[in-house]
């Protein structure tokens, strides 16, 4: 399996200032179309404040890096930033997959 394109710099996360987003109860994501992209790219923001352990904050980051390991090969080259609730430590890993999904058919970003 291909490994999972992140994004890590400053200059990375701030380009979503004028992005389009998405939200749920569990998750809310933003999407940024870039130009001179071949992959899909993914971030993850989990603010201490709202998930204290870092033990449960690196559980989230795993589910979704897993969820997203599958799927990425199948959306368009785009860059996605992730914002999880509390509320999706709850979820179990079908129903995180499922909810994942939903969002990528509402953003349209399947390749066709």
């Amino acid at each position: 399996m291909p490994r999972l394109g992140l994004l890590k710099t400053e200059r990375d996360f701030a380009s979503f200032r004028a992005s389009q987003s998405y939200q749920t109860s569990f998750i809310k994501i933003r999407i940024h179309k870039s130009l001179n992209q071949n992959f899909p790219r993914f971030g993850f923001i989990i603010p201490k404040k709202l998930v204290p352990k870092a033990v449960a904050r690196n559980l989230i980051k795993r589910r979704l890096k897993a969820v997203l390991q599958k799927r990425a090969s199948d959306l368009k080259p785009v860059d996605v930033l992730f914002f999880p609730r509390p509320q999706i430590l709850k979820l179990t890993f079908s129903q995180l997959q499922q909810e994942i999904e939903l969002f990528f058919d509402k953003a349209h970003l399947w390749k066709s």
